[in-house]
């Protein structure tokens, strides 16, 4: 990803380097990127997260989501917090 001037994808590199520091940035999936910085981010950077990215694209992040991304507490506000009333269970690993 070329940045040159762009500020959203300055501030996905960002992110992306905060949340998902395990990877380089710029291999970082947009989902994987969109879980764990609903996960873990700061109000600021969830802010951020929610004036870049269309509330589709969040859903779609929630039911993608892989085991152990969210912990209960992200998984049941992003679901009341994107409108959905009922709240599915989370992800879970099969062993």
């Amino acid at each position: 990803m070329s940045t040159g001037d762009d500020p959203v994808a300055e501030g996905w590199l960002k992110l992306a380097e905060k949340y998902v520091w395990w990877k380089p940035a710029r291999e970082v999936a947009p989902d994987f990127f969109l879980g764990h910085v609903m996960n873990r981010a700061t109000w600021a950077d969830q802010s951020w997260v929610e004036k870049h990215f269309a509330a589709e694209i969040l859903r779609d992040a929630l039911r993608g989501a892989a085991a152990g991304v969210f912990d209960p507490a992200s998984w049941h506000y992003w679901h009341y917090r994107l409108g959905w009333t009922e709240v599915p269970e989370m992800p879970r690993k099969v062993l």
